[in-house]
Order: C-alpha cells, then structure tokens, then sequence
C-alpha cells in the first residue's frame, strides 16, 4: 500500500508552499487508495510552539486535507510528534555507533575552521572528517575536556543516484558529501536522520516534497542502506516562487493560508489553485472539483520548472467558485466577515431574505467574502454613511429638487414592484427631460451610500417603500442642512 507523509514544523502559520506539498502528497495518496499521514518534526524546541501546531492542523482541515494518521487521530505508527519518538532516533543512532557506520565527534566549529587555511575552496566545503580515525588517547583527551560530542554518519565513498519520479534520474558523485551530524551533542536527531527514522518506521513508500530537499536526499538514501532498509520513491517538486519568481516571502503580501481565510477565500478555491501550482491536466481545465482533481492527478504530470503564485489568478479562481454557491451558502460563510465589518447578528437574522435576494444579484461581482459587507451592508443596516467628498458633487438645487420629487411617487407607488418603480422612474426623467444618469446616480447615492450595486430598480423593490422614502428623506436633510 502507498503511504506518504506530511511533516511541518511547527514553528509559524501554515506556508503557501507547505500547503501545496500537504495537497500533492493527499491527492497521491487518495489518487492511489493509499494512506496520507500527518507528522510534526518538532524537535526544533526553541521554535516549535504548540499554538503553530494547532494552527497548521486546523488549516489544513480548512483546506479539506484529511490524514489517516496523526498526532491528534494516532494510527499504528506513532506517536507522531518527533519529541515523542526520541527514544527511537537514539535507539537507531546506537545501532549505526556499533556497526562503525557513524562515530563521535569532538571537533568546534571553531576547530573545523581553522584546519583549512582561509581562502582556501576546502573551506566552504564542510567538515574534514578529522574525528573519524581518532586513537584511544586522543578520545580520552577530548572526554577529559568534558566536551560533549555529536554522532557523524561516516559517509561511503561512493556515486548517491536518485531515481526522482519528477525528475528522472539525478547523480551525486563520490566525495560530494562529508561526513554529516546525525545526532547533536545535547542527543537530539538532525533533521536528515530523524526524518529517515520515522520515514522507514512509519513505512513511507513514497516521499514527495520541495525541490529544495533534493540535495539533501544522497544522505538520507545513505542512512536508509546503512540500516539494511528499502529506500521510499522520491518526487521533487518545483518549488513555489512569487510574481517576480523569487522565493516566496512576505514581501509578496500575503504567503499562510491563515491569512488567506482571515481574507475571504474559499477552501474550494484554494484547493483548486494549489493544485494548479506546478501540475495542470491534459486538456489545460482550470476549475476542478476535489474528486475531479483525486481523479486526474499524477506526479509524472508535475512540471520541473517553478510554481509561479500568483495571487490575482487565486482571486479569480475564488470568484469562479463564489459564482458557482447558492446565495444562501454565500451568506452564511460571510457572517463572520459580516460581523468584523460591524454588523450585529440581530440585524443580519432580521434582514436575511432580502440580504440572500441581493446576493443572487450581487455574486458575479464578488471576489472574496469580505466584499459581502460592501456589496449587502446597506441592506442591513439603518444608518447610512454618505462619503463627504462624493456628496459634494450631489449637492445641488436640482439633485434636491429631484430626490424630493422621487420621495413623494414612491409614497404613492402602489404596488411597490420592480415593474412599477422603473416605469415611474423612467417616466418621470421623459416629462422633466432629464438625462437618466442625472437621476439614477444621486438616486443610488442617497439609497446606498455607494455609487455601485445591484440594478437601481431591483435595489428599490428589495429595500421596500418605506426604508427608501426614509434613506432619501434623511439624504435631502444631510445635503441641506
């Protein structure tokens, strides 16, 4: 059975680009019938925090990435935090002690440096391998020092071949790695050995992950032959970079998926986009749902060259989505928008009909959630704000000559419909010979407080007679006074 893995440390919100591996990894997994894992390499204390972690798990449920073991579900592999397994890696780092697969060492960074003249190209190059043939008297010495070593991985002299279902085949020759950390002096695992250990002790078949982790693979396929077990596939995917392709960071705005739902964006949508980063079907579609995209998925198909993320694209991914909801859907996901915009429940419960009827208007031209409020508020609220400097253009003898004549024929409009309101409106523009822009902008301005929404004689129909006598009666009074 495929099993592949997740494995985020929990040291900040969950990375854009972390969240694309999360996804290609539960795609290939779902793809195949296979098992998706969750993992925390928290063995970074300084850094790791718990609310990261809870933070990471709650985004990816966001996202709809569910795992079939984990550190909140368990499974028959865990536990799944690496602070839980610590016994594991030294139980491990023993086994490779004994066998002469790794030694201790004493050496300073210091130390390492000064071995090599400066200038020199060996500098740069690592460590010397200095401790790997110690004599007795020489380890006794560093031992009455009281230094505390580290475990180095003796590293063979050998050509690494990584055959990357991305990438084809990738060399490394003999002599391109010295001999690594595995363990650290204070017995806590470097990254490249806890991961072997719970790769081979969880059964990961396949480990999908970032470009960047390509250089780091020659040492864990060493580890995993030194322990006499069967190296998992690898798949290098390209790597995520912004607009201006460089490495995606803050300076590009937005990178967590937190910040991305503080925004408004769907789940769906941000699904759907991910997994276009670096993948794209055989026929170029666009819009998939979560089982079209379980079904067309393959990692042969991913790209080599970089993910370009490109946040205008994801904002009309998420208005393809918006469009695609009922209005009904649309509004309950946007109460919490509703409500940071400073909209009481209260109101929303009271209003929701003719809210849901504006959004059926609305929902072509919304781009994220957090446009329900500009595009719905005035339907929900009583106190309507009108902006100083747009006012001052309505603040003419005619415009209140205008909206005083409208407020007395939609008094006695009956019946206050669609058909109706736009029949008066039109009517009454013919026989005072009034441009209809004359009349419908300072109309929409008084209702609303916005000089755009949904078509003006639908507007009136929903906002009903009496709270649109009222809104251009309080209009008139805020232009005159």
């Amino acid at each position: 059975m495929i099993r592949v893995r997740f494995a985020p440390s929990p040291t900040g919100f969950l990375h854009i680009g972390n969240a694309r591996t999360a996804l290609f990894n539960y795609l290939f997994a779902r793809k195949n019938n296979g098992r998706f894992i969750l993992r925390i390499e928290d063995t970074d204390t300084e850094r790791s925090k718990q609310e990261f972690e809870e933070s990471i798990i709650e985004d990816l449920k966001w996202l709809g990435l569910t795992w079939d073991e984990g550190p909140d579900c368990g499974g028959s592999f865990g536990p799944y935090r690496q602070t839980e397994r610590l016994h594991l890696y030294r139980e491990y780092a023993n086994k490779l002690l004994s066998e002469g697969k790794a030694y201790r060492c004493w050496c300073t960074k210091e130390e390492i440096e000064n071995r090599v003249m400066p200038g020199s190209p060996d500098r740069a190059a690592g460590y010397d391998n200095y401790c790997r043939n110690l004599t007795e008297s020489q380890i006794k010495e560093f031992q009455t020092q009281g230094r505390k070593p580290v475990l180095r991985f003796k590293v063979p002299h050998k050509e690494i071949v990584v055959n990357d279902i991305i990438r084809g085949i990738v060399k490394f020759e003999p002599g391109s790695l010295n001999d690594f950390i595995i363990m650290k002096s204070n017995d806590i695992p470097t990254f490249h050995f806890a991961v072997v250990i719970d790769d081979l002790h969880m059964q990961i078949t396949h480990v999908v992950r970032g470009e960047d982790h390509l250089s780091n693979t020659p040492k864990h396929i060493l580890i995993f032959e030194a322990l006499g077990h069967t190296i998992p596939m690898f798949a290098h995917m390209s790597m995520t970079l912004g607009p201006d392709r460089t490495r995606l960071s803050k300076r590009h705005g937005a990178t967590s998926v937190r910040q991305y739902r503080e925004k408004g964006f769907l789940s769906d949508a941000m699904f759907n986009y991910l997994a276009l980063l670096g993948w794209s079907s055989k026929n170029n579609q666009e819009i998939f749902s979560r089982q079209e995209l379980i079904q067309e998925f393959s990692l042969e198909a991913c790209n080599l060259s970089n993910a370009i993320f490109d946040p205008a694209k994801l904002l009309w991914i998420n208005s393809q989505y918006l469009r695609m909801k009922p209005a009904k859907e649309i509004l309950d996901l946007s109460i919490p928008f509703l409500e940071k915009a400073g909209y009481h429940e209260s109101d929303l419960q009271q209003h929701r009909d003719i809210i849901e009827k504006a959004l059926e208007m609305e929902k072509e031209k919304l781009k994220t959630l957090e446009d329900v409020a500009e595009r719905t508020g005035y339907f929900i609220t009583e106190d309507i704000s009108w902006d100083v400097e747009l006012t001052k253009k309505f603040k003419t003898d005619q415009t209140s000559r205008i909206l005083n004549a409208l407020k007395s024929n939609l008094e006695r409009l009956e019946p206050f419909e669609k058909e109706n309101i736009e029949d008066m409106i039109r009517k009454f523009c013919q026989e005072n010979n009034l441009k209809t822009g004359e009349v419908f902008h300072p109309l929409r301005f008084a209702l609303t407080g916005t000089t755009k929404g949904p078509g003006l004689f639908e507007l009136i129909e929903l906002l009903g007679k009496q709270r649109a006598v009222k809104r251009i009666g309080g209009f008139l009074t805020y232009i005159t006074r």
